[in-house]
Protein backbone atom coordinates (compact mmCIF):
# COMPACT_ATOMS: atom_id res chain seq x y z
CA UNK A 1 0.00 0.00 0.00
CA UNK A 2 1.55 3.32 -1.01
CA UNK A 3 1.61 6.20 1.49
CA UNK A 4 -1.14 8.17 -0.30
CA UNK A 5 -3.56 5.25 -0.24
CA UNK A 6 -2.74 4.67 3.41
CA UNK A 7 -3.40 8.32 4.32
CA UNK A 8 -6.63 8.41 2.35
CA UNK A 9 -7.76 5.20 3.98
CA UNK A 10 -7.13 6.69 7.40
CA UNK A 11 -9.23 9.75 6.58
CA UNK A 12 -11.85 7.50 5.02
CA UNK A 13 -12.14 5.60 8.30
CA UNK A 14 -11.80 8.68 10.51
CA UNK A 15 -13.08 11.77 8.63
CA UNK A 16 -13.24 13.55 11.98
CA UNK A 17 -9.47 14.07 11.57
CA UNK A 18 -10.08 16.24 8.52
CA UNK A 19 -12.87 18.10 10.29
CA UNK A 20 -10.46 18.77 13.16
CA UNK A 21 -8.15 20.54 10.70
CA UNK A 22 -11.13 22.46 9.30
CA UNK A 23 -12.38 23.54 12.72
CA UNK A 24 -8.94 24.59 13.99
CA UNK A 25 -8.45 26.73 10.88
CA UNK A 26 -11.86 28.37 11.15
CA UNK A 27 -11.33 28.99 14.87
CA UNK A 28 -7.86 30.49 14.30
CA UNK A 29 -9.04 32.91 11.62
CA UNK A 30 -12.24 33.77 13.53
CA UNK A 31 -10.11 34.44 16.60
CA UNK A 32 -8.16 37.19 14.79
CA UNK A 33 -10.25 38.83 12.05
CA UNK A 34 -13.18 40.20 14.15
CA UNK A 35 -10.73 41.92 16.52
CA UNK A 36 -8.86 43.76 13.75
CA UNK A 37 -11.00 46.90 14.02
CA UNK A 38 -10.59 47.03 17.81
CA UNK A 39 -6.87 46.32 17.50
CA UNK A 40 -6.27 49.10 14.96
CA UNK A 41 -8.43 51.77 16.59
CA UNK A 42 -8.12 51.02 20.33
CA UNK A 43 -4.71 49.39 20.67
CA UNK A 44 -2.71 51.05 17.87
CA UNK A 45 -4.62 54.36 18.20
CA UNK A 46 -5.08 54.76 14.45
CA UNK A 47 -7.96 56.73 12.84
CA UNK A 48 -10.93 54.73 11.65
CA UNK A 49 -10.21 55.24 7.92
CA UNK A 50 -7.00 53.23 8.29
CA UNK A 51 -9.20 50.25 9.10
CA UNK A 52 -10.54 50.33 5.54
CA UNK A 53 -6.99 50.14 4.16
CA UNK A 54 -6.17 47.00 6.14
CA UNK A 55 -9.47 45.17 5.62
CA UNK A 56 -9.68 46.16 1.96
CA UNK A 57 -6.04 45.25 1.41
CA UNK A 58 -6.12 41.77 2.87
CA UNK A 59 -9.49 41.06 1.25
CA UNK A 60 -8.00 41.90 -2.17
CA UNK A 61 -4.97 39.68 -1.50
CA UNK A 62 -7.32 36.89 -0.40
CA UNK A 63 -9.37 37.16 -3.61
CA UNK A 64 -6.20 36.85 -5.70
CA UNK A 65 -4.90 33.98 -3.55
CA UNK A 66 -8.16 32.06 -3.89
CA UNK A 67 -8.09 32.38 -7.67
CA UNK A 68 -4.43 31.41 -8.05
CA UNK A 69 -4.55 28.50 -5.62
CA UNK A 70 -7.81 27.22 -7.14
CA UNK A 71 -6.16 27.19 -10.56
CA UNK A 72 -3.09 25.40 -9.21
CA UNK A 73 -5.26 22.71 -7.64
CA UNK A 74 -7.17 22.16 -10.88
CA UNK A 75 -3.88 21.98 -12.79
CA UNK A 76 -2.82 18.99 -10.73
CA UNK A 77 -0.74 20.54 -7.95
CA UNK A 78 -0.80 18.83 -4.57
CA UNK A 79 -3.11 20.54 -2.09
CA UNK A 80 -1.07 20.03 1.08
CA UNK A 81 1.83 22.37 0.16
CA UNK A 82 -0.68 25.08 -0.78
CA UNK A 83 -2.52 24.67 2.51
CA UNK A 84 0.78 24.81 4.40
CA UNK A 85 1.51 28.14 2.67
CA UNK A 86 -1.86 29.47 3.88
CA UNK A 87 -1.31 28.33 7.46
CA UNK A 88 2.33 29.43 7.57
CA UNK A 89 1.28 32.95 6.51
CA UNK A 90 -1.17 33.07 9.41
CA UNK A 91 1.47 31.77 11.83
CA UNK A 92 4.08 34.32 10.70
CA UNK A 93 1.55 37.15 11.05
CA UNK A 94 0.71 36.08 14.60
CA UNK A 95 4.40 35.90 15.51
CA UNK A 96 5.09 39.36 14.05
CA UNK A 97 2.25 40.98 15.99
CA UNK A 98 3.36 39.15 19.13
CA UNK A 99 6.98 40.34 18.88
CA UNK A 100 6.71 43.66 16.98
CA UNK A 101 3.15 45.00 17.10
CA UNK A 102 2.71 48.20 15.07
CA UNK A 103 0.49 49.67 12.41
CA UNK A 104 3.34 49.66 9.87
CA UNK A 105 4.01 45.96 10.40
CA UNK A 106 0.28 45.33 10.04
CA UNK A 107 0.13 47.24 6.74
CA UNK A 108 3.41 46.11 5.20
CA UNK A 109 3.38 42.48 6.39
CA UNK A 110 -0.06 41.84 7.88
CA UNK A 111 -2.05 42.69 4.74
CA UNK A 112 -0.32 40.12 2.49
CA UNK A 113 0.01 37.52 5.26
CA UNK A 114 -3.61 37.75 6.45
CA UNK A 115 -4.78 37.77 2.84
CA UNK A 116 -2.87 34.59 2.03
CA UNK A 117 -4.00 33.01 5.30
CA UNK A 118 -7.67 33.79 4.61
CA UNK A 119 -7.26 31.87 1.35
CA UNK A 120 -7.07 28.73 3.49
CA UNK A 121 -10.89 28.68 3.45
CA UNK A 122 -10.98 28.04 -0.30
CA UNK A 123 -8.05 25.60 -0.15
CA UNK A 124 -9.70 23.61 2.64
CA UNK A 125 -12.99 23.39 0.76
CA UNK A 126 -11.15 22.19 -2.36
CA UNK A 127 -9.26 19.64 -0.28
CA UNK A 128 -12.50 18.39 1.24
CA UNK A 129 -14.14 18.11 -2.17
CA UNK A 130 -11.28 15.97 -3.52
CA UNK A 131 -11.22 13.89 -0.35
CA UNK A 132 -14.97 13.25 -0.55
CA UNK A 133 -14.92 12.21 -4.20
CA UNK A 134 -11.80 10.06 -3.93
CA UNK A 135 -13.18 8.18 -0.92
CA UNK A 136 -16.59 7.62 -2.52
CA UNK A 137 -18.54 10.11 -0.40
CA UNK A 138 -21.32 12.45 -1.51
CA UNK A 139 -19.54 15.79 -2.12
CA UNK A 140 -22.65 17.82 -1.27
CA UNK A 141 -23.13 16.11 2.07
CA UNK A 142 -19.42 16.43 2.84
CA UNK A 143 -19.60 20.16 2.01
CA UNK A 144 -22.40 20.55 4.54
CA UNK A 145 -20.30 18.85 7.21
CA UNK A 146 -17.36 21.13 6.36
CA UNK A 147 -19.63 24.16 6.68
CA UNK A 148 -20.75 23.01 10.13
CA UNK A 149 -17.09 22.92 11.20
CA UNK A 150 -16.54 26.36 9.68
CA UNK A 151 -19.61 27.82 11.41
CA UNK A 152 -18.65 26.29 14.75
CA UNK A 153 -15.22 27.88 14.44
CA UNK A 154 -16.90 31.26 14.01
CA UNK A 155 -19.33 30.53 16.86
CA UNK A 156 -16.50 29.93 19.34
CA UNK A 157 -13.62 32.03 17.93
CA UNK A 158 -14.91 35.62 18.29
CA UNK A 159 -16.40 35.19 21.81
CA UNK A 160 -13.17 33.57 23.00
CA UNK A 161 -11.11 36.40 21.50
CA UNK A 162 -13.22 39.20 22.97
CA UNK A 163 -13.35 37.46 26.36
CA UNK A 164 -9.56 37.16 26.41
CA UNK A 165 -9.17 40.74 25.19
CA UNK A 166 -11.47 42.06 27.91
CA UNK A 167 -9.55 40.22 30.60
CA UNK A 168 -5.90 40.48 29.51
CA UNK A 169 -5.41 42.68 26.44
CA UNK A 170 -3.82 42.18 23.05
CA UNK A 171 -0.52 40.68 24.19
CA UNK A 172 -2.36 37.57 25.31
CA UNK A 173 -4.50 37.68 22.15
CA UNK A 174 -1.39 37.49 19.95
CA UNK A 175 0.06 34.71 22.11
CA UNK A 176 -3.15 32.70 21.90
CA UNK A 177 -3.35 33.30 18.14
CA UNK A 178 0.21 32.01 17.74
CA UNK A 179 -0.54 28.87 19.75
CA UNK A 180 -3.73 28.30 17.76
CA UNK A 181 -1.78 28.73 14.49
CA UNK A 182 0.81 26.12 15.48
CA UNK A 183 -1.96 23.68 16.45
CA UNK A 184 -3.59 24.25 13.05
CA UNK A 185 -0.27 23.72 11.27
CA UNK A 186 0.47 20.54 13.26
CA UNK A 187 -2.94 19.04 12.46
CA UNK A 188 -2.45 19.81 8.77
CA UNK A 189 0.98 18.17 8.73
CA UNK A 190 -0.35 15.11 10.54
CA UNK A 191 -3.64 14.46 8.78
CA UNK A 192 -3.74 15.97 5.27
CA UNK A 193 -2.49 13.43 2.68
CA UNK A 194 0.80 14.62 1.22
CA UNK A 195 0.05 13.61 -2.37
CA UNK A 196 -3.65 14.42 -2.56
CA UNK A 197 -4.38 16.16 -5.86
CA UNK A 198 -7.11 16.35 -8.46
CA UNK A 199 -7.94 13.33 -10.59
CA UNK A 200 -10.14 15.33 -12.95
CA UNK A 201 -7.56 17.03 -15.19
CA UNK A 202 -6.29 13.66 -16.42
CA UNK A 203 -9.85 12.57 -17.22
CA UNK A 204 -10.45 15.72 -19.26
CA UNK A 205 -7.27 15.17 -21.26
CA UNK A 206 -8.16 11.54 -21.91
CA UNK A 207 -11.74 12.36 -22.94
CA UNK A 208 -10.82 15.42 -25.00
CA UNK A 209 -13.29 17.56 -23.02
CA UNK A 210 -13.14 21.31 -22.55
CA UNK A 211 -11.24 22.88 -19.66
CA UNK A 212 -13.07 26.21 -19.80
CA UNK A 213 -15.02 27.81 -16.96
CA UNK A 214 -18.73 27.75 -17.95
CA UNK A 215 -20.67 31.01 -18.13
CA UNK A 216 -23.36 29.44 -15.93
CA UNK A 217 -20.76 29.19 -13.14
CA UNK A 218 -20.38 32.98 -13.18
CA UNK A 219 -24.16 33.47 -13.20
CA UNK A 220 -24.52 31.02 -10.30
CA UNK A 221 -22.15 33.18 -8.25
CA UNK A 222 -24.49 36.20 -8.45
CA UNK A 223 -27.14 34.87 -5.99
CA UNK A 224 -24.41 33.92 -3.50
CA UNK A 225 -22.87 37.38 -3.91
CA UNK A 226 -26.25 39.11 -3.45
CA UNK A 227 -27.23 37.10 -0.35
CA UNK A 228 -23.77 37.63 1.16
CA UNK A 229 -24.02 41.39 0.56
CA UNK A 230 -27.50 41.47 2.14
CA UNK A 231 -26.20 39.55 5.15
CA UNK A 232 -23.26 41.96 5.47
CA UNK A 233 -25.56 45.00 5.34
CA UNK A 234 -27.70 43.65 8.15
CA UNK A 235 -24.68 42.61 10.22
CA UNK A 236 -23.22 46.14 9.93
CA UNK A 237 -26.41 48.17 10.26
CA UNK A 238 -28.50 46.18 12.73
CA UNK A 239 -26.63 47.08 15.97
CA UNK A 240 -27.12 50.81 15.39
CA UNK A 241 -30.68 50.25 14.20
CA UNK A 242 -31.66 48.15 17.22
CA UNK A 243 -30.05 50.43 19.80
CA UNK A 244 -30.36 53.95 18.36
CA UNK A 245 -33.44 53.82 16.14
CA UNK A 246 -35.52 51.17 17.91
CA UNK A 247 -34.38 52.09 21.42
CA UNK A 248 -33.67 48.49 22.48
CA UNK A 249 -31.03 47.56 25.06
CA UNK A 250 -27.38 47.26 24.09
CA UNK A 251 -27.48 43.48 24.60
CA UNK A 252 -30.02 42.89 21.81
CA UNK A 253 -27.50 42.86 18.89
CA UNK A 254 -25.47 40.20 20.71
CA UNK A 255 -28.54 38.04 21.33
CA UNK A 256 -29.59 38.50 17.71
CA UNK A 257 -26.22 37.28 16.39
CA UNK A 258 -26.23 34.35 18.83
CA UNK A 259 -29.74 33.32 17.74
CA UNK A 260 -28.84 33.61 14.07
CA UNK A 261 -25.60 31.64 14.52
CA UNK A 262 -27.29 28.85 16.48
CA UNK A 263 -29.99 28.31 13.88
CA UNK A 264 -27.44 28.64 11.08
CA UNK A 265 -25.58 25.64 12.47
CA UNK A 266 -28.82 23.70 13.02
CA UNK A 267 -30.10 24.34 9.49
CA UNK A 268 -26.77 23.29 7.99
CA UNK A 269 -27.03 19.98 9.83
CA UNK A 270 -30.68 19.32 9.03
CA UNK A 271 -30.41 20.52 5.41
CA UNK A 272 -28.47 17.41 4.38
CA UNK A 273 -31.49 15.15 3.71
CA UNK A 274 -33.71 17.78 2.01
CA UNK A 275 -30.79 18.77 -0.22
CA UNK A 276 -30.33 15.17 -1.32
CA UNK A 277 -34.03 14.98 -2.22
CA UNK A 278 -34.67 18.26 -4.04
CA UNK A 279 -31.19 19.39 -5.10
CA UNK A 280 -28.98 22.36 -4.37
CA UNK A 281 -30.68 24.84 -6.70
CA UNK A 282 -34.12 24.35 -5.13
CA UNK A 283 -32.60 24.69 -1.66
CA UNK A 284 -30.98 27.95 -2.76
CA UNK A 285 -34.41 29.15 -3.94
CA UNK A 286 -35.68 28.57 -0.39
CA UNK A 287 -32.71 30.60 0.84
CA UNK A 288 -33.63 33.50 -1.42
CA UNK A 289 -37.29 33.40 -0.38
CA UNK A 290 -36.27 33.24 3.30
CA UNK A 291 -34.04 36.29 2.80
CA UNK A 292 -36.91 38.17 1.16
CA UNK A 293 -39.20 37.33 4.07
CA UNK A 294 -36.62 38.29 6.69
CA UNK A 295 -35.56 41.66 5.24
CA UNK A 296 -39.14 42.63 4.42
CA UNK A 297 -40.30 42.05 8.02
CA UNK A 298 -37.34 42.70 10.37
CA UNK A 299 -37.83 46.48 10.32
CA UNK A 300 -41.46 45.95 11.38
CA UNK A 301 -40.42 44.24 14.63
CA UNK A 302 -41.30 46.22 17.75
CA UNK A 303 -39.96 44.03 20.57
CA UNK A 304 -36.95 41.93 21.48
CA UNK A 305 -39.01 38.76 21.17
CA UNK A 306 -40.04 39.61 17.61
CA UNK A 307 -36.45 40.44 16.66
CA UNK A 308 -35.16 37.12 17.96
CA UNK A 309 -37.95 35.17 16.27
CA UNK A 310 -37.15 36.78 12.94
CA UNK A 311 -33.41 36.14 13.45
CA UNK A 312 -34.31 32.44 13.36
CA UNK A 313 -35.35 33.00 9.74
CA UNK A 314 -32.07 34.87 9.16
CA UNK A 315 -30.07 31.91 10.44
CA UNK A 316 -32.07 29.53 8.27
CA UNK A 317 -31.72 31.47 5.01
CA UNK A 318 -28.01 32.20 5.42
CA UNK A 319 -27.27 28.72 6.74
CA UNK A 320 -28.61 27.31 3.46
CA UNK A 321 -26.71 29.85 1.35
CA UNK A 322 -23.39 29.36 3.14
CA UNK A 323 -23.57 25.55 3.15
CA UNK A 324 -25.48 24.52 0.03
CA UNK A 325 -24.13 27.45 -2.02
CA UNK A 326 -20.68 25.91 -2.44
CA UNK A 327 -22.04 22.67 -3.93
CA UNK A 328 -24.54 24.68 -6.01
CA UNK A 329 -21.65 26.57 -7.63
CA UNK A 330 -19.33 23.54 -7.90
CA UNK A 331 -22.03 21.66 -9.82
CA UNK A 332 -21.66 24.12 -12.70
CA UNK A 333 -17.96 23.27 -13.13
CA UNK A 334 -17.36 19.76 -11.83
CA UNK A 335 -14.27 19.55 -14.04
CA UNK A 336 -12.71 22.52 -12.16
CA UNK A 337 -13.61 22.13 -8.45
CA UNK A 338 -10.69 24.25 -7.26
CA UNK A 339 -11.61 27.22 -9.42
CA UNK A 340 -15.33 26.74 -8.67
CA UNK A 341 -14.58 26.75 -4.94
CA UNK A 342 -12.49 29.90 -5.29
CA UNK A 343 -15.38 31.57 -7.14
CA UNK A 344 -17.72 30.64 -4.26
CA UNK A 345 -15.39 32.01 -1.60
CA UNK A 346 -14.73 35.15 -3.64
CA UNK A 347 -18.49 35.68 -4.10
CA UNK A 348 -18.85 35.55 -0.30
CA UNK A 349 -15.87 37.89 0.21
CA UNK A 350 -16.86 40.43 -2.45
CA UNK A 351 -20.47 40.31 -1.27
CA UNK A 352 -19.33 41.12 2.24
CA UNK A 353 -17.20 44.04 1.02
CA UNK A 354 -20.03 45.37 -1.15
CA UNK A 355 -22.42 45.12 1.78
CA UNK A 356 -20.12 47.16 4.01
CA UNK A 357 -19.68 49.81 1.32
CA UNK A 358 -23.43 50.02 0.68
CA UNK A 359 -24.08 50.31 4.41
CA UNK A 360 -21.77 53.29 4.67
CA UNK A 361 -23.23 55.04 1.62
CA UNK A 362 -26.93 54.46 2.33
CA UNK A 363 -26.68 55.12 6.07
CA UNK A 364 -24.86 58.40 5.40
CA UNK A 365 -27.80 59.80 3.43
CA UNK A 366 -30.75 58.10 5.10
CA UNK A 367 -31.62 55.92 8.12
CA UNK A 368 -30.27 52.55 9.19
CA UNK A 369 -33.80 51.19 8.82
CA UNK A 370 -33.73 52.09 5.11
CA UNK A 371 -30.25 50.61 4.87
CA UNK A 372 -31.58 47.27 6.07
CA UNK A 373 -34.60 47.53 3.78
CA UNK A 374 -32.26 47.93 0.79
CA UNK A 375 -31.34 44.28 1.30
CA UNK A 376 -34.78 43.36 -0.02
CA UNK A 377 -33.53 44.34 -3.50
CA UNK A 378 -30.51 42.04 -3.18
CA UNK A 379 -32.65 39.18 -1.91
CA UNK A 380 -35.09 39.67 -4.81
CA UNK A 381 -32.19 39.67 -7.31
CA UNK A 382 -30.88 36.41 -5.87
CA UNK A 383 -34.31 34.75 -5.94
CA UNK A 384 -35.06 35.79 -9.53
CA UNK A 385 -31.73 34.43 -10.82
CA UNK A 386 -32.13 31.20 -8.88
CA UNK A 387 -35.58 30.67 -10.39
CA UNK A 388 -34.35 31.45 -13.90
CA UNK A 389 -30.96 29.75 -14.03
CA UNK A 390 -30.68 26.46 -15.89
CA UNK A 391 -29.97 23.52 -13.54
CA UNK A 392 -26.48 22.02 -13.94
CA UNK A 393 -26.14 18.95 -16.12
CA UNK A 394 -25.65 15.81 -14.06
CA UNK A 395 -22.60 13.88 -15.15
CA UNK A 396 -19.89 11.86 -13.52
CA UNK A 397 -16.76 13.64 -14.74
CA UNK A 398 -15.76 14.49 -11.17
CA UNK A 399 -15.68 10.86 -10.07
CA UNK A 400 -12.28 9.19 -9.70
CA UNK A 401 -11.29 6.70 -12.36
Amino acid sequence: MNPVSSELQRLDRYPVLFFAVMFSGAFSIAFVIPLLSTYIIEELQEPAFNLALVIGGFSLVSLITNRIFGGLIDNGNRVKPLLIINISAFTIHALIQLTAPSYMSLVCLGIPLIGIAAGALSTMYSTGRLLAVQTGRNPGTFNLHMRICMSLGWVFGPPAAFLLYGSYGFTQIHLAATISAFIWLALCLLFIPGSLKTHIRKQIQESGGTDAVPMLLLIACVPVFALSAANSIFFSASPVYFIKEMGLSTSVPGWAVATKSLFEVLIIYFAIKPTERIGERNMMVFSGIGALLFFATITSATSVQQVLMLCIIEGMYYGICASVGITFIQNYARHKPGVATSYFVNAIFVGGLAGNILTGIIASYTTFQNTILSSVVLAALATIILLAIKPPQRHELAQPS
